[in-house]
């Protein structure tokens, strides 16, 4: 019996047990931001995180949303939901908004302060993160129906079958929202969530649309990036690329950056006729949506390491956290914090 329980013991202490992250060595590091804290909170991000009054918030696989003080990486506070939180947070005012996917789909308005909540409305499990648009909470679930909130009581004001999404919804002009599922996209109107325009999808897109040059652009999964006009839905221009885009693209000015998930990192430059230009080749996987931090392109790879990249492709430095990297890099003022994948954060100050 002594035996059984040590070894049940153990067991448990190395389930989904992960190493600490190695320490880039000196002669690959580079130019290196320099460390001030390291926390941890919870056990995995799971999504956006939101900045504001020098608190990070963020959800967790423990189905908690943590505050996290970002000048020394104390949590001020946690809230525990009825689930897994879907796609991070989204702060507005004085609440902090999070839903949950299995076992329960709940949408929560927290207080940003101290973590108390508001109010909680029942839906069926959440699969994209919240919007705010033009008033309107946007929520989105497994089941593919759209759900219109009221953000100050969560009264829930229209809802619309439209199909299944895994990203945000975002304005479309006067009036309008876009969601994009596995096979469509849609616009639907705010005021009551009436379907008033539908259009093929130009591929199936899991990672959040960016707003550049006038459109709106995102990767797919079968190897394209793609510019759309959110009033009209119309295909502004179309770009092919040597494998799926899961990540979304970052700007530097008026230029767009993108990675494959082979490790391949393009630019688009400005012109009539966009075309992607290879500027570097990873030997690793970009896990990441890319992002600038310092007029550096930041992005993650499944190894644990954040490289920053110069605008033509060279390598300005790396960093090691705890493995994988899912999630960018926040910036702030006079650095960034690095969101590691065992609920680890990382502040460091350029």
């Amino acid at each position: 019996m002594s035996l059984a329980l040590l070894l049940g013991s153990v067991n448990a202490a190395c389930v989904n047990f992960r190493p600490p992250p190695i320490p880039v060595a000196a002669a690959a590091a580079g130019d290196a931001p320099t460390p001030v804290w390291t926390a941890h909170a919870g056990r995995k991000f799971t999504g956006r995180l939101e900045i504001g009054d020098n608190i990070i918030y963020g959800g967790s696989v423990d189905r908690k949303v943590y505050a996290v003080d970002i000048r020394n990486g104390d949590v001020r506070w946690s809230a525990r939901l009825s689930g897994m939180v879907a796609g991070g947070v989204l702060l507005a005012g004085d609440m902090v908004y999070a839903a949950t996917s299995r076992p329960e789909g709940r949408i929560y308005a927290l207080r940003r302060s101290n973590g108390k909540q508001i109010w909680r409305t029942s839906t069926t499990p959440i699969g994209a993160p919240l919007a705010l648009v033009d008033g309107v909470l946007v929520g989105e679930t497994q089941r593919g129906d759209v759900l219109g909130l009221d953000p100050a009581t969560g009264r829930v004001q229209w809802r619309r079958r439209a199909g299944v999404a895994r990203v945000a919804a975002m304005p479309a002009g006067a009036g309008g929202l876009l969601v994009a599922t596995t096979d469509s996209l849609l616009r639907l109107a705010i005021a009551d969530g009436k379907i008033t325009q539908r259009a093929a999808s130009p591929g199936t897109i899991v990672s959040a649309w960016v707003p550049f040059a006038g459109g709106l652009v995102a990767g797919t999964t079968d190897s394209q990036v793609v510019s759309i006009d959110p009033a009209t839905l119309r295909r502004n221009w179309t770009v092919r690329v040597d494998a799926p885009v899961l990540g979304s693209p970052a700007s530097l000015g008026d230029t767009l950056f993108f990675a494959s998930r082979t490790g391949t990192v393009y630019r688009i430059d400005p012109g009539p006729d966009p075309m992607a230009r290879q500027i570097a080749a990873l030997d690793w996987p970009v896990t990441t949506p890319l992002t600038v931090v310092n007029r550096s392109i930041l992005l993650g790879g499944a190894d644990g390491t954040i490289r920053a990249l110069r605008s033509d492709g060279s390598e300005v430095w790396r960093v090691r956290v705890w493995r994988p990297v899912e999630l960018s890099p926040v910036p702030l003022s006079d650095g960034l914090v690095a969101i590691g994948g065992n609920g680890d954060l990382h502040r460091y100050r350029e």
